[in-house]
């Protein structure tokens, strides 16, 4: 009994000593590792916090009321859990696990709240020494990580008055040269500048991007360069609103394939609905006398891009209360590395757009009649009987189109020279006179 006795208190001295020592180490590895974070982070940044606690088997720690500056922003935390820190390795400061809770970030212009942010497989650049210059802060762009999930996010930007929701996010693979994904579940944007808008997402999917690659073009460059592969958008239940709504969209999947010399994109649209914006009575939809425009769009376009120049095969476009259209196209002129310039700067070389009516050539002869101030029946009567009379075939047509709207309609554009894609519009609404015609290269048939 002695001798067991004496065994079960040199087992208890050995496991308190072995634990006391345990304890040390991990205090001093928590306090390396903080140092090598501080190293990382620069000379111009501070990190401090209240209480740290290791965390033996988890080789971490437990850090609260945490603050992290630099001269660019301020971030606090309630608590920071890290784990699995291997110390700062040639390739930079290795952080397993990283849970925040409670995260502030302030910046000029912008203030951001997190409740919960749990970062894996993080890596913070590591500077290296450098006799001649002092180790700069690492960018966003430097970082690499695993993953990122974030929940319960808020942006504010006083001066643009606009705040920001997400309910949660989830990022993988984010880094330089490598290949992310990135999803968020309910996302709102509420600008409060006149005209006010409240946007929201209800889930966004996107694979595919360097992330990290697109953030360093913008802060090198200012804008986003063009990168080779495949990149995949997937968009539910948008909707944007000002005073009345303006837009929902049901899907929205676009699929890109993109290599040194052109993008292939498909895009597919489902349950479209579009209001007209203030003030509504002046909108062409209302003018024609539709409330809203409802439909799908499914779009093929490939973009060349040393020549500059689009083709579209095909743009269907779907409205079951108007009618189906679709659209074969060449085009030139286009932004390659900046889309939303396109119908500012795109030229039609030529077109085949084919219409099947269901309302539409009925709602256009009323409203025309409406702004002439006539009776409806008697001027479409007078429309058609003129355009019977033209010695133009592609009238002639038309005509005939308009007494049996339910046949296929033809429209075909070969311009001599390309046309502005902003000018089409005007341009077709002359193309009873012969000379714009030939400026169009228009022909029309009921094949």
């Amino acid at each position: 009994m002695k001798k067991l006795t004496s065994a079960l208190i040199l087992l208890l001295i050995i496991v308190v000593v072995g634990g006391l020592g345990l304890r040390h180490l991990a205090q001093s590895q928590m306090e390396s590792a903080i140092a090598d974070l501080r190293a990382a982070i620069g000379p111009g940044a501070s990190f401090t916090y209240a209480t740290a606690a290791p965390r033996i088997l988890a080789r971490g720690a437990r850090l609260t009321a945490v603050t992290y500056r630099n001269p660019a922003l301020t971030l606090t935390a309630s608590e920071a859990i890290v784990g699995r820190v291997t110390g700062n390795t040639i390739d930079g400061q290795h952080i397993g696990t990283l849970t925040l809770r409670q995260v502030q970030i302030m910046e000029p212009g912008a203030t951001a709240s997190i409740a919960s942010l749990v970062l894996k497989g993080l890596v913070l650049p590591n500077t290296g020494p450098d006799l001649f210059r002092a180790p700069t802060p690492p960018r966003l762009d430097s970082l690499t990580l695993d993953s990122a999930q974030l929940t319960d996010l808020h942006v504010a930007v006083p001066a643009g008055q606009t705040d920001l929701t997400v309910a949660h996010a989830t990022i993988r693979d984010y880094g330089l040269g490598r290949t992310s994904h990135l999803d968020v579940d309910t996302l709102a944007v509420q600008i409060r500048l006149t005209p006010t808008r409240r946007i929201g997402i209800g889930h966004l999917r996107i694979d595919g991007p360097d992330f990290a690659g697109q953030i360093a073009s913008l802060l090198q460059s200012g804008h986003l360069i063009h990168t080779v592969g495949r990149r995949r958008f997937d968009v539910s239940a948008l909707t944007i609103d000002t005073a009345s709504p303006l837009l929902r969209i049901g899907h929205l999947e676009a699929e890109q394939e993109a290599s040194a010399s052109q993008d292939e994109l498909e895009t597919t649209i489902t349950d479209l609905t579009a209001w007209p914006t203030p003030p509504q009575d002046q909108s062409l939809l209302r003018v024609i006398g539709y409330d809203h425009f409802a439909g799908r769009i499914h779009a093929v376009s490939t973009i060349q891009r040393q020549a500059g120049t689009m083709t579209l095969h095909p743009l269907d476009i779907d409205a079951p209360e108007m009618g189906h259209m679709t659209i074969m196209a060449d085009l030139d002129q286009i932004p390659v590395d900046d889309p939303a310039n396109l119908p500012e700067t795109a030229r039609i070389v030529s077109a085949t757009i084919d219409w099947q009516d269901r309302s539409l050539a009925g709602h256009v002869l009323d409203g025309l009649a409406r702004a002439r101030q006539v009776d409806a029946e008697p001027y479409r009567q007078q429309v058609q009987a003129a355009l019977a009379a033209s010695p133009d075939p592609s009238m002639q047509a038309l005509g005939h189109f308009l007494v049996q709207p339910d046949q296929r309609l033809r429209v075909m554009l070969r311009p001599p020279r390309p046309i502005s894609v902003l000018m089409l519009g005007v341009a077709l609404s002359m193309a009873g006179d012969p000379s714009t015609a030939g400026m169009l290269g228009l022909s029309i048939s009921t094949p």
